[in-house]
């Protein structure tokens, strides 16, 4: 059997992200019902519910959670062009989002190579193996050409998907503050309450500088190709010798 050398840490993967039940009783003081958070009336703990959950699945979209990031690795097999995701040989047993995939390569010997997405209609006319060059995700994973050898592994780095938040018990996958801002807008406004608007300009807010801080060191200047940051390039001099 191969071992997969694994390219995700083995450390806890908990968070300190609030449950659906916390989040819910927030909002209910938040909306005025403090004294009924242990006996809601009627349907207000579904309706918060959908509230928070239509919240969470809105902004995972718009927002890249770091912690939600993994590799996702596939043994490459002689002339096999289509790879399902349920086989994923890495430890990481949280599904891929096809829609959230960051990086697409193969890696043999130690060696990474990128792979460019698409695979346009015409190649298939020629039925030629080698090493995969193109992926593209569509119910599964298809590289081409299909592999020449059964060396090497289709790697994926990716975001995986919303875990379960429908228990009470269930905690937020993304940043549990922000599900928590928009769902409270969303009830505010439901509610008739004219300060709905305040909680979507502190979601923006926060959400700002939660992108900010997931760029950690890196320095962007204009025009620039991020690539060239690996090749040494002697500086040259802003004017003419004399």
């Amino acid at each position: 059997m191969k071992v997969v050398p694994t390219h995700n840490c083995d450390c806890s993967d908990t968070t300190a992200n609030k449950t659906l039940k916390q989040l819910r009783d927030d909002m209910m003081t938040r909306l005025g019902f403090a004294a009924q958070v242990n006996n809601p009336p009627p349907g207000m703990a579904a309706l918060l519910n959908s509230f928070l959950i239509e919240a969470q699945e809105l902004l995972y979209r718009r927002y890249d959670v770091l912690r939600t990031e993994r590799f996702y690795s596939w043994f490459l097999q002689e002339g096999v062009r289509m790879y399902d995701f349920a086989d994923n040989e890495e430890s990481c047993t949280k599904r891929l989002d096809p829609r959230k995939v960051t990086w697409t390569g193969y890696e043999r010997d130690g060696l990474w190579h990128p792979l460019v997405c698409g695979i346009p209609p015409q190649l298939y006319s020629t039925n030629g193996n080698g090493w995969p060059q193109r992926y593209e995700i569509r119910q599964c994973i298809e590289v081409w050409p299909a592999p020449g050898a059964t060396e090497g592994s289709l790697v994926i780095k990716g975001h995986f998907g919303l875990e379960a938040f429908a228990a009470d018990t269930d905690k937020t996958t993304i940043d549990d503050r922000l599900v928590f801002l928009l769902a409270l807008s969303n009830a505010k406004a439901h509610y008739g309450r004219p300060d709905a608007g305040n909680y979507v300009q502190e979601l923006e807010t926060l959400m700002g500088n939660l992108v900010a801080g997931s760029h950690h060191t890196r320095r962007y200047l204009p025009g620039r190709d991020g690539h060239t940051d690996y090749v040494y390039s002697m500086p040259r001099p802003t004017e003419p010798f004399a």
